[in-house]
């Protein structure tokens, strides 16, 4: 069965190997724990020193005031919004492995500029997936993207510039084929799913599969190889 959905244990040298879901956001949220351990490590033998020297008190209540204020609810080492994307892109997977046998899936997907959450590859197109974990609801409000009363034009920009890349990558490799930009609501309802905006698409996760596979057929099985095999090889 052609779902991309390989496990990490040990990284292969060659070029088939392939991330997991939300394999970068783990490796971030591994960097976030590391940073926060190594700060309570360094204020308690700051705190030790103050035993001898009590200024190293004062920089030991500094370092963990600092590290309070970073850590905080929505904070840059806050850990919960990327366990939730976590959360979200695995959710996202699984939804994919819903699709029928002549698709392929890939997750993690370098393109040289960052990371496309997902790329689906099969007889009905090219899609690339910007996945959001938000609660609430997303909805089209005067042509915009709203979600929960605020504007959010800039989760349709992520999702375009994903799709971009992805379609360069593919245009250096010889395939001309359209790239699909779609973000996919992993938590949050989506009003009128999916809503369509310009060269960009808001779907409910529930709705996903449906979405990709209702469409009419544009690729052929070996354009589909063609370009499952110039993803895979772009791996970092």
């Amino acid at each position: 069965m052609p779902h991309l959905r390989f496990h990490r244990r040990a990284r292969p040298t060659d070029e088939t190997y392939v991330p997991k879901p939300a394999e970068f956001l783990r490796s971030q949220l591994r960097l976030r724990i590391a940073v926060f351990a190594a700060t309570i490590a360094v204020a308690g033998v700051l705190a030790l020193m103050g035993v001898w020297w009590w200024p190293a008190t004062f920089l030991a209540l500094g370092l963990l005031f600092v590290l309070q204020r970073l850590a905080g609810k929505g904070r840059i080492l806050d850990p919960e919004r990327l366990r939730r994307g976590i959360s979200g892109e695995e959710a996202v997977a699984d939804a994919l492995a819903g699709l029928p046998s002549s698709y392929w899936v890939l997750h993690g997907v370098s393109t040289g500029h960052g990371d496309v959450d997902h790329v689906v590859i099969g007889p009905t197109g090219v899609f690339a997936l910007e996945t959001k974990a938000w609660d609430g609801k997303f909805y089209r409000s005067r042509g915009q993207l709203y979600c929960n009363g605020k504007p959010a034009e800039h989760v349709l920009r992520q999702a375009r510039g994903a799709a971009g890349q992805v379609r360069e990558l593919l245009l250096a490799a010889g395939i001309d084929e359209w790239v699909e930009a779609v973000v996919v609501a992993a938590r949050a309802s989506v009003s009128r799913s999916p809503v369509r905006f310009r060269k960009s698409y808001v779907i409910s996760i529930k709705d996903l599969v449906g979405f990709v596979t209702d469409r009419p057929q544009s690729l052929s099985s070996s354009t589909v190889l063609r370009a499952k095999t110039t993803l895979m090889q772009v791996v970092p």
